[in-house]
């Protein structure tokens, strides 16, 4: 599981460089980045989910409710601002 992750986290990271990269490429020559944004997105997605995964764990250890209830309003914040940015682009 722990490989599993390191290399999604891997991927992310190189998804979001070559995004970024990519947009200020683009940006010079006045190209639609609509493409550069998905790539960007897909790899914030990937670094958000690793980062959760890795916060499930730590916080698994826990015995104070206050941990649990931290973990799950954070990530409930993060998806629904995901979702919302994926819909009406905030």
């Amino acid at each position: 599981m722990k490989k599993f992750m390191n290399m999604l986290a891997f991927i992310g990271l190189c998804l979001v460089a070559f995004a970024l990269l990519l947009s200020k490429i683009l940006g010079l020559f006045d190209v639609n980045p609509s493409a550069v944004s998905a790539i960007q997105m897909v790899g914030e997605c990937i670094a958000y989910i690793v980062t959760m995964v890795y916060a499930f764990y730590f916080v698994k250890n826990k015995r104070k409710v206050w941990w649990w209830v931290a973990y799950c309003v954070s990530a409930v914040v993060v998806v629904l601002l995901i979702i919302l940015r994926w819909v009406i682009k905030i």
